[in-house]
């Protein structure tokens, strides 16, 4: 294997769009490719070092439908019970509808089930100014006074089904859902760096934040939008961590060491229909399907990795089959991702090279 296009990817992309850059590729549990360029803070040129921890955003979805992926093993949990088994107060819900005589606020025709949840066709919409400044559990519920944007299970609608998904951890764990992260992934695989933005009491221990500005980026005040309490944990983007820390939970995941062959599969099958596709069109994710709780290759397609992203410009892959795990960060809020992803994912590939692609 030769890593020089992903090296080469990295410093191009650090000259002039990102101040830095953590990227790590670990197959079955042995490391393949480290490497970190650029600078953590631009203002005072503080170099990457490699041990910095980033905001994740996005990338928590991953951890949070495993640990509920996890959970369903253990008979916790089923995808086709609806919530209202686990959280009552969502058992009648109203939907937001807009027809020819206006908007009107309607009975919802379906319940939500714990799979709309993980595949995001619950209905919940991204505004995080719904809920109030409070714990987790009780923040999470006053969504059941707000109308669906959607019937469940019509539509994909990027929102907040994973911070509920988080709160029915909460329940069917009975910890908070820092401390359930703790237990099933922390520890067990021995992350010392990944914990909630709530629970972080010095912003200057975190690499500072940027925002993109055109080809370039500036430096923001850092976003605690999915930390609104000290006591929030937010299972769709609250947790910051360490690319050393990710990529362990990423390899663990992608080999089949946190669960079994026929979660990790039921994970990762694509559960779009042809309406919620229509919906599944960012531009970074052309050609790929949605499982629970990551993009997934549509069966019959050429793409071979699952994965997601995250708002700062955080990127995760698995190629499961060949059990081959990538993850990058960075810290700039609307960077490009359509060119950051599939430029790692190419690169990554033409790295591995044709003949371990071929063998394995």
């Amino acid at each position: 294997m030769d890593f020089s296009p992903l090296r080469t990817f990295l410093e191009e992309a650090c000259d002039s769009r990102l101040p830095g850059a953590d990227v790590r590729v670990y197959r079955n549990g042995s490391e393949l490719f480290s490497f970190h360029t650029g600078y953590s803070d631009a203002e005072n040129e503080i170099p990457v070092e490699g041990g910095e921890v980033w905001p994740a955003y996005s990338l928590t979805k991953l951890m949070t439908c495993t640990c509920a992926m996890m959970a369903q093993e253990e008979g916790l949990l089923k995808l086709d019970t609806p919530l209202k088994a686990y959280l009552p107060e969502f058992s009648r819900m109203q939907v937001s509808e807009l027809t020819p005589q206006g908007r009107i606020v309607r009975p919802s025709k379906n319940d939500i089930l714990i799979e709309h949840l993980f595949t995001m066709t619950a209905g919940f919409g991204p505004d995080m100014n719904l809920l109030p400044h409070e714990e987790t559990l009780s923040a999470v519920c006053a969504l059941s006074k707000q109308p669906l944007l959607c019937d469940p299970g019509s539509h994909w609608l990027y929102g907040l089904s994973h911070d509920v998904l988080g709160a029915v951890l909460e329940v069917i764990c009975g910890l908070p859902l820092r401390r359930v992260f703790e237990k099933r992934l922390y520890a067990p695989l021995g992350l010392r760096s990944t914990r909630f933005l709530s629970e972080v009491r010095d912003l200057s221990l975190l690499a500072p934040l940027y925002r993109a500005q055109g080809d370039s980026y500036k430096a923001i005040s850092y976003d605690m939008t999915y930390a609104p309490s000290s006591l929030y944990d937010s299972g769709g983007a609250g947790i910051v961590t360490s690319a050393g820390d990710y990529i362990r939970f990423l390899d663990a995941l992608c080999t089949g060491k946190l669960l079994d062959h026929e979660s990790l599969t039921c994970m990762c099958r694509d559960r779009l229909n042809a309406d919620m596709r229509r919906d599944f069109c960012w531009p970074q994710l052309n050609g790929y399907g949605y499982g629970l709780g990551l993009r997934v290759p549509p069966e019959g397609s050429r793409l071979m990795d699952a994965g997601w992203g995250g708002a700062a410009g955080g990127y995760a892959l698995m190629d499961i089959h060949r059990q081959v795990s990538m993850c990058f960060f960075t810290n700039v809020l609307g960077a490009d991702e359509k060119y950051l992803y599939s430029g790692l994912r190419d690169a990554l590939y033409r790295s591995l090279g044709d003949a371990f692609l071929a063998e394995h």
